[in-house]
Formats: C-alpha cells, structure tokens, sequence
C-alpha cells in the first residue's frame, strides 16, 4: 500500500509543479509583451501544451494560456500594424505566424477529445482568433477584411475530419460572412484537387452543404456578420443599388468566379459597379454573390457523386426545396440530373422531379423526358415501397391539357397492362388514374369503346417499343381494365364498375388511393356494416373463432361439423 500512496504524492507534486510552471510561462509573456522584449517563452509554453496531452487539467490550463498570451500579441499588433514594419519586426511576425499556426494545428488534434471542456475549447478558440485578427487587419489596413488564411486553415481541418465538430456548420447558417468565405474555400478546394478529390472531403463537403439553410432569399436579409467592421455598408451602396443589383443579369457574376489574380488589378480600375467588378467587401452584401458563392460550391460537389446513388438519393431529396431556389442558372444541373435518371428505383423519380422542375419552371428543352419517364414504367414499379409517390409525381407529369392524345394513350394502355400483374392496392391506384386521364382527354374515350375488329384479331399495341409515341396505343382498347370486372377483390371489383357508366362523375382525387395495402383493405372490409344478412342454405350455430375471455365450453364442440352447422328446412 505505501508505494501506490507515494506515487500519487510525487504526481500531484508534479502536477502542481505544472501548473505553476504555465502560470510562470503566461506571466513572463505577459510582461515581454508590454516591454517588447524576447518572445522565446511562447516556444516552451507550446510544448508544454504538447506535452500534456494525455492529463486534461494540465493540457486545459496551457490551451487557454496560449489563448490569452496569442490575445495580447493580436492587441497589440504584433500581427498587423498600420505602418510598414522593419526588417526585425518582420522576421518576429513570420516566427509568431508559424507559431499560431503550430497552435491551431495543436487545437485540431485535441476535436475528439475525450474530455468535453478540451474539445469544445478546440473548435471555440481558433474563431475566437479569427474574429480578433480580423478586427486587426482591418483596423490596420482602413479596410473590412476577413483573415482568410486562418479561415481556410478552419475550413480544410473540418472537411478533412472523419468527424467534423458542428462549430463550422452553426457558423455557416447564421453569419452571413462566415458562409460567403467559407463556400469559396470550398469550391476552391475542389478546384485545387481536380480529379483527386478523395470519398471523405466528398462527404463533409456534402453535409456541410445539405445543411445549408440560411441562404438569404432577398438583399435586406443579408445583415449577420460574425466580423463587426464587415457589416459596415460599403461606400455608394444604397437601397437603390441593391435594387438595381438584384435586377443584374446572372451571368454577370460567373464571371467573378473566373477571373484570375493577375487580372483582378485591372478589373477594379474600370469597375463599372456590376457583380463581376465587385471587391470582397462589396460582395459580401450582394445577393448575387451569395448566390454565385453558393451555385458553384454545388457545381464542384456534384461532379464527384455522380457514381454514387446514396449521395446522389441524398442530393435529389432536397434539390428543388432548398438547391435550386438560390442557383443562379439551375438550368447547369441538367447533366448530372439527367445522368440520375439512369439509376433505379427512387432516384430515377427523385431526378425526374427535379428534371420536370426545370422544364415548368426554368424553360428546359428536354425532348426525351416522357420517353425516359415511359421506360421507368414497368411491373416492377408496382412492387416497390415508393409505389405511392411514384404515381404522385406521374399524375403531376401528365396532368396538361396539352400533352399529344398519343402519348397519354401509351401511359394509360401501359398501365392497364401492368394492371394484369399488379398487387390488388396498386390496381386500386390505377383504375382512378386512368379515369382521370379519359376524363381530362376525351379523344381517348375510344380506347374503352372499341368494338373488335375482323381484320386485326391481335391487340395492335406495341408493348416493347421504347417511344410513346409510336406504341399503336391509341388504336388498342383497354381490354386489360376490363378483366378486373370479375377481380377476387371486391374494391376492385366493384371500383372498375365507374368505366361502364356514364363519365359525369368529377374526375377522382388521386390521393384517396394512394395509401392502400393488403391491411387497409383487409381492415376496411372487416368493419364494414352489413345492412342485410345473406341468404344462406346453412345455420351457424355457434362463433367459429373462441372470443377472448370466453370459456371453451360454452359453445359446441367445434370439431364435429354437426354442432356448427344444420342444414334449413
């Protein structure tokens, strides 16, 4: 027992011997800071730091001394300073640039941290230092900047983990500069890397973006700035500009995008105040730069998840809710939207959505959208989990008044076929949907009135061939519907008794039977009131199921047949 309790005294002898050796360090920086004298300290206070990694309380004390020791130095513009430093005041920044440097790099390793109090001071201190040595540069320099070296540093140190901290994000979605710089690191980190973007920078950059929600919508909305000086209005900016800036044309500011350094120079000498002339400071309260920022941080993103189908299923899922909206040109994302067309199941729909989007809304010219959309049209769409929004966006995609009868025809032969193999709650979908479509086009009326011919005694239409225009659909009837008449379901049975009468009832609303399963139907049968009992030839006797909490014995024998039932007289 004695050695044990020896060794805890010479530990915490240790320790306190620690904690006044950080105290000693902090101090003598404090004084050399005020003096201008030597700065070797700040070296032996960092490896200190290094040093303790594995004792939290050490490791803590040193971490928010360099804290307050890098605070002094920023205060007192060793950093920057408004008047050109001499040779020695350089070589003295450059040393104490590499060691705020070494000092972030240290936080970043400290983000997994198992003691909460040290990882929440990793991803806390180093914007704590941005917003101080953003304050400097620009008190120094007479101009609102951002430190853009410390955020890139932020920036690629959270893609790069496995398991970035949220500081970034709720950063991103409520300073509106902190989102501006931060979707430019982005985009030109893709840019650095070309082709050799690895999975893991892919995939923060994904979720950092798909959680994106605070893209302002108008001018007045950009008004958060996480650095004070940049807030500040620039100069000849009025509500008339931001007007007029709105009005711009959005091709404007893709020109930002690609200007080169050298050029930049020239373009402020003949700025004409358009979004492609604008300086950072002026971009910063631009709508049009935000949007642009935000239309090609995606643009870089989605070139490297086009062979990924949970990425691309992720993507789709919020592309014309909170992507497209604050695109400049959303008509760009026709390519790799079309190339999700090519995948299967849900994110064929997905991509048909957005596809169909761009063609309402943002006048794409996509021929091949019906013929595509007709193709996903098989016997396997009626089997599947997304059945109900499928047929969802099908009635949206069909539901013009302008659509060829010939097309419409194609749809509604192919699904009356597919009905043939289809589960009973997907016939349930499809008679109302095709009703619906003879009632909005009655030159289709044909298709349910055709009397058979002599001449052609072999259904004319073309199951197999992949135009929808070119089926024969039109010269068919919907014979297929019709042998439902006799289905073991009596829903459907009954349901497709509407296209023997009279088309005077309103067309249907398809939502009403976009829910039904085998339990739903089973389920409404089961509490259907019977108003009239059924004639029968025999007598039940008694239940044939035991009702719980009933004893056995109060009924008949239920394995004679005799005690269950007696023939009537």
């Amino acid at each position: 027992m004695p050695p044990p309790s020896k060794r805890r005294k010479i530990d915490s002898d240790d320790e306190e011997n620690g904690q006044k050796r950080i105290e000693s360090l902090e101090q003598e920086l404090q004084t050399a800071i005020e003096t201008s004298a030597s700065l070797n300290s700040l070296a032996d206070l960092l490896k200190v730091a290094k040093k303790n990694k594995k004792q939290p309380l050490m490791l803590h004390k040193a971490i928010y001394a360099l804290y307050r020791v890098f605070s002094l130095l920023i205060s007192a513009n060793y950093y920057h300073s408004p008047s050109r430093p001499s040779e020695k005041e350089l070589i003295v920044r450059r040393w104490l640039v590499e060691r705020l440097d070494q000092y972030l790099e240290l936080l970043a390793s400290f983000s997994e941290h198992p003691e909460p109090a040290i990882s929440q001071a990793s991803t806390q201190i180093p914007f704590s230092l941005l917003k101080q040595l953003s304050t400097s540069l620009s008190v120094n320099s007479g101009h609102p900047q951002m430190h853009t070296r410390i955020l890139r540093q932020i920036v690629q140190r959270h893609l790069s983990s496995a398991f970035p901290p949220t500081s970034l994000e709720e950063l991103v979605n409520k300073y509106d500069d902190i989102r501006w710089f931060t979707l430019r690191e982005i985009t030109g980190l893709f840019r650095i890397k070309g082709m050799q973007v690895d999975d893991l920078l892919v995939e923060t950059s994904l979720h950092l973006l798909e959680h994106l929600n605070s893209m302002p919508k108008t001018q007045s909305a950009i008004k958060s700035f996480y650095i004070p000086e940049l807030s500040r209005r620039p100069d000849g900016q009025t509500a008339a500009n931001d007007t007029q800036e709105e009005k711009e044309e959005e091709d404007d500011w893709r020109a930002y995008f690609d200007t080169k350094p050298e050029e930049e120079a020239e373009e402020k000498n003949g700025a004409e105040g358009r979004a492609s002339q604008l300086s950072t400071h002026k971009a910063l309260h631009s709508l049009q730069s935000h949007r642009g920022q935000f239309s090609m941080a995606w643009l870089a993103v989605l070139q490297h998840i086009k062979t990924s189908p949970q990425q691309s299923s992720r993507v789709l899922s919020i592309l014309h809710r909170s992507i497209m909206p604050h695109l400049i040109q959303p008509i760009q994302l026709m390519d790799w939207i079309s190339a999700c067309v090519d995948f299967d199941g849900s994110i064929a729909l997905l991509a048909f959505n957005a596809l169909f989007v761009l063609i309402q809304e943002h006048n794409l010219d996509y021929p091949d959208f019906y013929t595509r959309l007709y193709a996903v049209l098989d016997r396997n769409i009626m089997h599947v989990k997304y059945r109900a929004r499928f047929f969802r966006l099908l009635e949206l995609f069909l539901s013009s008044t302008h659509l060829p009868a010939t097309l419409l025809a194609s749809f509604a032969k192919r699904l009356s076929r597919l009905s043939l193999s289809a589960p009973p709650s997907a016939i349930i979908m499809i008679i109302p949907f095709i009703y619906n479509i003879l009632k909005r086009h009655p030159s289709l009326m044909t298709m349910i009135h055709r009397l058979p011919d002599e001449n052609t005694p072999i259904d004319p239409f073309l199951p197999d061939e992949p135009s929808p225009l070119l089926t024969n659909a039109l010269s068919s009837s919907l014979w297929e519907i019709n042998s439902h008449k006799k289905h073991y379901v009596i829903p459907v049975a009954t349901l497709i008794g509407i296209f023997s009468e009279p088309f005077t009832k309103p067309s249907y609303i398809q939502e009403d039977f976009l829910d039904h399963t085998y339990g739903t139907m089973y389920t409404a049968d089961s509490k259907r009131k019977v108003t009239q009992e059924p004639a029968l030839t025999l007598t039940l006797e008694g239940p044939l199921f035991e009702t719980p909490g009933e004893s056995p014995d109060k009924w008949a024998d239920v394995s004679d047949p005799c005690n269950l039932i007696s023939w009537s007289t």
